[in-house]
């Protein structure tokens, strides 16, 4: 009987690797959740981030080769005669069709999927299957130390300020960081002098940087991001003493290493994600108590909590940039 395969579009939208994380997440629990053949297909391709300390494409090929080892989902045996079909955004509608196809048909379908979000955004608990998978295999690279409470700050290399056709808003205001942890810490029921750790992508220096990639420079461009010779200037910001000086045991790296930053999330007694995938899946793997913010954009897991409780949430008015 003619069987569906589900995999990963690594083609079709190459951009950050919390992102691409995320769908591949998204598209192994769909798989699991309806028992449909899974094929893993690995982060091929990404935009380069000023956090990730990767100057050429050598280094670029090694750090996805580190992720992609880390996040390795166990695939089927793949069919020789097979029809290959893409699906930009998978829904239950356009999945079903192709189940009724494969079940009818005389081929076997191997479905590319771009993203997962027309169903997982509607059922995020189904994400426990990768989380389940991911905590089942021995990480490459543990936290070096397991923290109280980790918060991770994704702010992009500097807001955009005014309105952009490139770039919708996204980033959360720094303010709103030291105002959500204070209030974690009281539904934790923990000091203020808890020993916290802050992950962000914000640069401790300013200084100037010049992509490798000239897709990322263009991307820049079309943002509003003014670029000089290649070369971008982006701004440094002390997070310790500028917006967490009231925490007597909070330290801040910044721009840490890729997976030592997501290791430190997934170790986590206490987790509050940012607007990002990079956290997101984070919390998907955390097996603790685990904080979102509600104006994230994806869908909350059912255990986790809301960062602030609906009566006293305060008003959140979103920074563009990248």
């Amino acid at each position: 009987m003619p069987k569906l395969f589900l995999t990963y579009d690594n083609l079709a939208k190459q951009d950050g690797i919390g992102a691409q994380l995320q769908r591949i997440f998204g598209i192994y629990s769909l798989s699991r959740k309806f028992r449909i053949k899974y094929i893993h297909s690995p982060i091929i391709g990404t935009l380069e981030e000023l956090a990730h300390n990767v100057p050429s494409e050598a280094s670029m090929k090694n750090l996805l080769d580190e992720v992609n080892a880390r996040f390795n989902f166990p695939s089927s045996k793949l069919t020789r005669e097979i029809e290959v079909e893409k699906v930009h955004n998978l829904t239950t509608r356009i999945l079903f069709k192709f189940i009724l196809k494969s079940a009818f048909g005389k081929k076997n379908i191997l479905l590319k999927v771009c993203l997962p979000f027309g169903i997982i955004d509607k059922h995020p608990d189904w994400y426990k299957y990768s989380g389940v998978e991911i905590r089942s295999n021995e990480p490459t690279e543990k936290a070096t130390r397991k923290y109280k409470m980790v918060v991770h700050v994704r702010y992009g290399y500097k807001p955009i300020v005014g309105s952009n056709t490139a770039s919708s808003p996204r980033f959360l205001p720094l303010t709103y960081y030291p105002d959500a942890v204070r209030e974690i810490l009281k539904q934790e029921k923990l000091p203020l002098d808890s020993e916290i750790l802050v992950h962000t992508d914000i640069p401790r220096e300013s200084g100037k940087w010049k992509p490798f990639q000239e897709s990322k420079i263009s991307e820049l461009s079309s943002i509003g991001y003014e670029i000089k010779e290649s070369l971008l200037d982006f701004e440094g910001i002390d997070l310790k003493n500028e917006y967490f000086a009231g925490f007597p045991n909070l330290s801040v790296k910044h721009c840490a290493p890729l997976l030592e930053t997501l290791n430190d999330m997934i170790a986590a007694d206490v987790l509050l994600m940012s607007r990002s995938s990079f956290s997101y899946i984070a919390g998907i793997v955390n097996r603790n108590s685990v904080y979102i913010p509600r104006s994230h954009g994806h869908g909350k897991m059912s255990r986790w909590k809301w960062d602030f409780k609906k009566s006293n949430s305060p008003k959140i008015e979103l920074l563009s940039g990248i």
